[in-house]
């Protein structure tokens, strides 16, 4: 069975960490190595990290930089790049590895949830993109396929969940990333105008 490095990049995630470290250790795939890559919390996120997995690491400035760090400390012959306000469905891994076999990458739907107004909207927007390859985001990978393509754009903040997988696209042709079964639930309680 191969293994499925989870990198979970956080700052200050008190009140999320615990929620997809929980996710990840009831995926009903077995064989799944936790990292945790912390930009310099001032709460509580390590030391709850720390109850899932001794793989808990410092690194900034920002996620493309704690991402492909985290990336070269896994084990696993995929990863799987999440954030702390996310939570997965139990069989998620297990599609995962299923389909990536025809792929170079995956997209995982996501559903937004959450209270108040700009949670609905970011729901609302989420529906009218679903299914797209060219908005939607690509979180599984082929460790040696992100290794290849360079990880993430360190010079990138926001966009560079859109970068990477277009890059394999453009390398790889549009076919090259599929679709996962399952999703990702984004509690993104936190919007703000």
């Amino acid at each position: 069975m191969d293994c499925v490095s989870a990198v979970i990049t956080t700052k200050n995630e008190e009140k999320n960490i615990e929620r997809v470290l929980t996710s990840l250790k009831n995926q009903t795939y077995p064989d799944i190595e936790i990292i945790v890559v912390d930009n310099y919390s001032s709460d509580k996120t390590t030391e709850i990290a720390k109850k899932f997995t001794r793989k808990v690491y410092q690194k900034g400035p920002e996620r493309s930089v704690q991402r492909n760090f985290g990336v070269a400390k896994a084990k696993g012959k995929y990863v799987l790049i999440i954030d702390a306000d996310m939570e997965l469905t139990p069989k998620v891994v297990a599609s995962c590895v299923e389909n990536i076999k025809d792929h170079k990458a995956l997209i995982i739907p996501e559903k937004t949830v959450g209270e108040g107004f700009m949670a609905q909207v970011r729901k609302f927007e989420r529906e009218m993109y679903m299914g797209d390859v060219t908005i939607e985001v690509a979180r599984f990978f082929e460790k040696r396929v992100f290794e290849e393509m360079g990880g993430y754009d360190p010079s990138l903040t926001g966009t560079e969940d859109y970068d990477l997988p277009k890059r394999i696209m453009d390398k790889y042709g549009a076919a090259s990333i599929g679709w996962a079964k399952g999703w990702i639930l984004h509690h993104e309680t936190n919007l703000t105008l």
